[in-house]
């Protein structure tokens, strides 16, 4: 019987790491998955599942009861819902919209689904489990089937369809008529997986793939002896035995009976002899091979969400352009939908590619029909793509590589806007278009190059095409592939596809691919023609079309970064398609750390290029690529272009040095830009230790594996998943690619935007405003420079409570002192800087959170005592109040402004975030100042403050003269922190000071965006609601902990429970440098250094959990903390016992390491090395 799970609705991140190395182990579902009862109905039906919605590729493993040595064993490991549920979503990059797993003792099955076709749709999820009588059929699929709609009506009497996806019909016609023939009758792109089950037993296993090998499948043995199969084989690492995975080929299907079969046999392809063209009879007209292609396209528009296509300005993708736009704009204007189509280009500036792209845009109607865009890049910028793409790519072969990075580029940016794209991969593998083709002696030799080619197409371009637009979540379809259309190509005469040298040269008639530009050079049927220079420019290879000169440089670039001694031992290093070329070593170095064992799996060119395995010697390429780049040039490029001289670099403000610093550090464990600018414009305790790959909370700029338990809301966080997209989405369309005063411009438009959607989310009052800030440290000098800006002359001194409840450097800088060894727009500090210039001679006083026995000080007596001497001295007050610190302790009055700011200023600490509007509303009803941060409740990553200004100090300041000196807001004093950017126009006067050109946080920007994302999406629950469920989740929790006899909660305030963890010897409670190590172990896999640990223990033990840091309450202990974030609240709020599931993992694994803390200890466990995800 299959077990349906209902799984958590966690957000998943863009990649997850496997820790496959626990082994195979027997589960327990119910200690984390809800069980649903199996529901009994007549014809198919759709048994419950997971409601996890993500992703479009697949995972499969079944046990080999075929074999008549197979026996079962020990549990396999791929059969746990944990274990399944984390292989699966490996692949999640393959699509957005969905995800489910089947599973029994028998067989585990998992589906990322990209939707295309009815999207919305959840019953179109996969895997899907077709009942017929007495046969389920349990089906994954990744592709599209084109003819799905034909099939089904083909069979008599059929069963019911559970939904509108185009791969259920897969089942039904393999119910009909078996796996084989089943196959033959598909017309599509697929790679699909069967289990068969009948009786709670699977009786058959079923795999194929479509028959040019434009979808991907791959299968091997685990160490049991299960087959395996999965869309990438990063899915595969970990799980089976390297040696044993096998691609399975294009055209084939695979049962455990007859292993891999040949069913896609078209005598053009698999006949020596084929030559229809000598018969006499036979007769095929250019306008049934115009035809062809136009239903090969047509067929491929099938879909219900927005799509686009690939334009490189080569006359494959403008032959696909011609024929697609009258049949889009005849379909949208049928539809009353007027919208051009979305095109994308890639290249340098003046590139072939890109000014050919452009040129036919414009013969075709423009930007009234076709919305164009190009993305153009430098050779600097793709350099740093290699290590991402060779992961995604899954091969060292070099060309590949090569014409992958554009293709990256390309596809992220049509990931933008679409889902689908069209592309004009394969018109060369039939119409002979790669220009060693012109050195071949006769038509024979034309027909058999253009077999070979088209039979490593699966391998090659379809590889590459599938594996970078589905690194972004983007389907590709290939109308010149159609089975039918290749047909009536391949039986043309060979002879017409003879190339002319001389043509060559001249861009003429007799060139590459003259029968296809023939085929396509008159007008479409709205009339529109490709331009002459593009019918007729040569053909490009996408690393050559982008840019003519580009991949030297990347190769030279590479070249340096390989010693001689590494190729001199390459053959031993290695022996199997051992490396020729530096560029070769370089991606074979990078393939085998992610996927060592498996280099047999890469089929390579033989010689190292396609143009070396021809029956015939071309001078054309050699293993670098093509030799003479200078024959892609054609009329369209720019002639004679002057070259400007460049002018002077300026040099880097301080801004810049400091993000470059931050991100150097964060890119070097190989974080990429967008991750590495997270990191920046904050303070040492955002920056990236090398040694780890993570901050000083242990955490990285990338959302945790969403199997591990977070609870650390109320310390430092990691980017939740929907923050991290959110964050994403303002860097990629937004900033990326900015420079200077462009820049500039646009991070002011969007920190006005932040500032008025927070102001939108709190419900400020009216003429109120907000500062944004790197932190809530940062936040503590604006109250400094409010009270020197009203009352200059004034000596004013800075009353601050909680001490060792608030962050450290609260503190210090409320005194204006520096509190961190780096500043977010100055960088690091000389050891001599102490205090802000300008903040000199403030005193103050700082009082305890706790007496030494950890009872609490009345903080607001000692405040109110504190504002009174003041006063009587002659002194201006700030006066501080925390509402809710480390362990969400809050001080029992919250200070006003007295007079509204004229005689003190009233400053409230509400960073944790865990208020009430109410409460925020009566702290600015008595004009005081509040510190907030996105950071701690909102789990934006660290950190992003705010300075709440209310109305009446707002109207204050706004007619405030400029401050003195005004050096105080130069960049060694609050310069180094601010910049007129995240001012709002009430600080008028401090704009000119605090102006810098160059100085722009884009950190700040982008965890702000990450913070005010998960504002939104809590304001969607009733503000009453979601109190209740924050109570009653702290009740339960206490609870939960008060039942660990080693766990005590000291201490609970709202969405904050601290524990006591006693020592397992019974002698008295751990201290803040044990709780270091408990909250360190806490992140880590431990259960390996416990050998006495029960099964149990180690189960918790090996899953990563992240906990509030220690804080030191008494002197006789300390406490560590589990807090309730504002994504585990909207997942409480959505479903509690998942929820709870998760903290009382947290809560056992607290348990486990109190009780094994000694062991642990002598253990010496440290942090694992840096492993950094490609995502």
């Amino acid at each position: 019987m299959t077990i349906p799970i209902r799984l958590p609705p966690f957000f998943l991140m863009m990649l997850v790491s496997l820790a496959a190395a626990r082994g195979a182990r027997a589960f327990n579902t119910a200690a984390f998955l809800q069980r649903v009862a199996l529901t009994s109905h007549k014809n198919v039906r759709p048994r419950p599942t997971s409601v996890v919605r993500e992703m479009c590729g697949l995972v499969a493993a079944v046990h080999d009861v075929w074999s008549p040595t197979s026996q079962k064993g020990e549990q396999e490991a791929i059969f746990d819902p944990d274990v399944l549920h984390a292989t699966s979503q490996i692949l999640h990059h393959r699509g957005p919209d969905g995800m489910q797993i089947h599973y029994n003792e028998n067989f585990g099955m998992g589906h990322t689904r990209l939707a295309i076709v009815d999207p919305e749709n959840r019953k179109a999820d996969m895997p899907f489990q077709l009942e017929f009588d007495d046969v389920t059929i349990h089906l994954a699929a990744n592709g599209e089937i084109y003819n799905h709609e034909v099939l089904y009506a083909q069979i008599e009497d059929p069963y019911p369809l559970l939904s509108h996806s185009d791969c259920e019909v897969i089942g039904h016609v393999y119910n009909k008529y078996g796996g084989p023939k089943a196959v033959t009758m598909l017309d599509g792109m697929f790679a699909f997986v069967i289990f068969e089950e009948v009786d709670g037993e699977i009786k058959q296993a079923f795999a194929a793939r479509d028959p040019v090998g434009i979808k991907p499948l791959y299968y091997g043995k685990t160490r049991q002896g299960s087959y395996m199969f999965a869309s990438e084989l990063k899915a595969l690492v970990g799980h089976v035995d390297p040696a044993t995975v096998v691609n399975v080929p294009a055209g084939h299907y695979w049962t455990p009976e007859e292993g891999l079969v040949c069913y896609y046999n078209p005598d053009w392809l698999r006949k020596d002899d084929y030559a229809p063209w000598k018969d006499p009879g036979h007769s095929v007209t250019d306008d049934e091979i115009r035809a062809a292609f136009t239903k090969a396209v047509q067929k491929r528009m099938m879909a219900d969400v927005e799509y686009g296509f690939f334009l490189s300005g080569g006359i494959d993708s403008c032959v696909v352009a011609h024929d697609l736009l009258p049949l889009y704009r005849k379909a949208r204007e049928e539809a009353g939908d007027f919208r051009p189509i979305n095109t994308y280009t890639v290249g340098m500036a003046n590139s072939p590619d890109v000014m050919a792209a452009k040129a036919m845009v414009e013969a075709l109607g423009g930007s009234k029909y076709i919305n164009h865009h190009v993305r153009e890049f430098t050779p600097d910028e793709v350099f740093e793509l290699i290590p991402k793409i060779v992961y995604h790519m899954e091969t060292y072969e070099a060309e590949l590589i090569r014409s992958a990075i554009p293709n990256w580029l390309l596809a992220e940016r049509a990931a933008q806007d679409v889902k689908m794209v069209l592309t004009g991969e394969g018109s060369d593998e039939l119409f002979a278009g790669y220009l060693y083709f012109q050195d071949a002696n006769n038509s024979t030799q034309i027909q058999d190059e253009l077999r070979r080619i088209y039979g490593m197409l699966g391998n090659i371009n379809l590889h590459r095409t599938d594996r970078m637009t589905m690194a972004h979540g983007l389907e590709a379809r290939v109308p010149f592939l159609d089975t039918e259309f290749t047909r009536l190509v391949m039986s043309v005469d060979p002879a017409r596809k003879m190339v002319d040298p001389e043509a060559v040269k001249n861009n003429s008639r007799g060139r590459e691919k003259t029968l296809l530009r023939e085929l396509f050079q008159g007008p479409n049927e709205n009339g529109h023609s490709i331009p002459r220079p593009v019918l007729w420019r040569a053909k490009a290879m996408q690393c050559e079309g982008v840019g003519e000169d580009w991949v030297s440089i990347l190769q030279n670039k590479i070249a340096s970064l390989v010693s001689d001694e590494e190729m001199e031992r390459a053959h031993i290093t290695y022996p199997n398609n051992t490396p020729h070329t530096k560029e070769e070593l370089y991606y074979r170095r990078i393939f085998d750390e992610h996927f060592h064992g498996m280099e047999h799996v890469i089929n390579l060119w033989e010689g190292g290029g396609r143009a070396m395995g021809a029956a015939w010697k071309s001078e054309m390429y050699t293993r670098e690529g093509l030799k003479n780049v200078n024959l892609l040039s054609h009329a369209l490029q720019e002639k004679n272009v002057q070259r400007r001289v460049p002018e002077r670099p300026r040099s880097m403000s301080s801004a810049e040095r400091a993000a470059k610093e931050a991100c150097l550090a964060a890119k070097a464990v190989g974080y990429d830009d967008f991750e590495a600018l997270l990191t920046s414009g904050g303070d040492d305790r955002s920056l990236i230790n090398v040694e780890t790959g993570t901050n000083k909370y242990h955490i990285r700029p990338q959302p945790v594996d969403p199997l591990h338990v977070f609870r650390g809301s109320c310390t430092g966080n990691p980017p939740t998943l929907r923050g991290y997209s959110a964050a994403r989405k303002l860097y990629d369309n937004v900033l990326a690619g900015c420079v200077e005063d462009s820049l500039d411009q646009r991070l002011r438009d969007v920190f006005e935007d932040q500032r008025n959607r927070l102001k939108d989310l709190l419900n400020l009052p009216e003429g109120s405003e907000v500062i944004l800030c790197p932190s809530g440290s940062d936040a503590e000098y604006i109250p400094l420079a409010i009270a020197r800006t009203l009352h200059p002359d004034a000596k004013i001194t800075n009353g601050a409570t909680q001490l060792r409840e608030v962050g450290a450097g609260s503190a210090p800088a409320s005194v204006g002192k520096y509190f961190s060894t780096h500043t977010p727009l100055g960088g690091k500090l000389s050891e001599e800087m102490e205090y802000l210039t300008g903040f000199e001679g403030i005193d103050g006083l700082a009082v305890s959170a706790r007496e030494k026995d950890g009872s609490v000080v009345d903080s607001s007596k000692a405040m109110e005592e504190f504002t009174e001497s003041a006063l009587a001295h002659g002194k201006f007050p700030i006066v501080h109040g925390v509402f809710g610190g480390k362990t969400g302790l809050r001080d029992s009055t919250m200070p006003p402004s007295l007079d509204g700011g004229d005689k003190s200023l009233g400053v409230v600490d509400a960073c944790q975030g865990r208020f009430t509007p109410e409460e925020l509303q009566e702290w600015l009803d008595q004009d005081s100042l509040v510190l907030f941060t996105a950071s701690k409740f909102y789990q934006a990553p660290p950190f992003c403050g705010a300075v709440i200004i209310p109305t009446t100090l707002a109207n204050k300041l706004r007619k405030a003269p400029a401050p003195t000196p005004s050096d105080f807001l130069g960049v060694d004093g609050l310069g180094g922190f601010l910049t007129d950017k995240e001012m709002p126009p009430c600080f008028e006067c401090w704009n000119p000071m605090l102006s810098q050109k160059h100085a722009n946080n884009i950190g700040l920007a982008l965890r702000w965006e990450a913070g005010l994302k998960a504002m939104e999406a809590l304001g969607a629950i009733d503000d009453m609601e979601r109190r209740k469920a924050a109570d009653d989740w702290a009740t339960k929790v206490t609870d939960l902990v008060s039942r660990e006899s080693l766990l005590d909660p000291w201490c609970v305030e709202r969405t904050i429970v601290s524990i006591r963890v006693a020592k397992s010897d019974g002698k008295g409670h751990l201290k803040m440098n044990e709780l270091r190590d408990l909250y360190r172990w806490m992140s880590m896999d431990v259960s390996g250094s416990i050998p006495d640990a029960t099964p149990q223990e180690k189960l918790v033990l090996s899953k990563p959990a992240y906990i509030g840091q220690p804080v030191d309450v008494s002197e006789n202990h300390g406490i560590v903390r589990i807090a309730l974030g504002v994504e585990s609240l909207i997942s409480y709020f959505n479903n509690r016992n998942e929820t709870l599931e998760g903290d009382r993992r947290v809560i056992r694994k607290l348990a486990a390491i109190a009780k094994h803390f000694d062991t642990l200890k002598r253990s010496e466990v440290n942090a694992p090395l840096v492993s950094v995800t490609a995502r």
